[in-house]
């Protein structure tokens, strides 16, 4: 396998920090590296969920509403 360039590194961390130090910030000044991975982790999977939860849905996999209508 292809070591990953500086220019890979510097393109996740685009994405991966401001993401990091927000959970740092929810959680407090006293926030351990683990906690804050932990909990991200946690929240990726919610916002997952959430995002498939929010898709529009075609033919027999519409989901029905509390009256029983699609």
């Amino acid at each position: 396998m292809k070591p990953i360039t500086l220019d890979e590194y510097k393109e996740a961390a685009d994405e991966f920090m401001p993401k990091y130090f927000f959970v740092a910030e929810q959680l407090g000044e006293g926030a351990k590296t683990e906690d804050i991975l932990a909990i991200m982790e946690s929240l990726a999977g919610v916002a997952m969920r959430n995002r498939s939860d929010n898709k529009t849905t075609l033919g027999f996999n519409k989901k029905e509403d509390e009256d029983g209508a699609v």
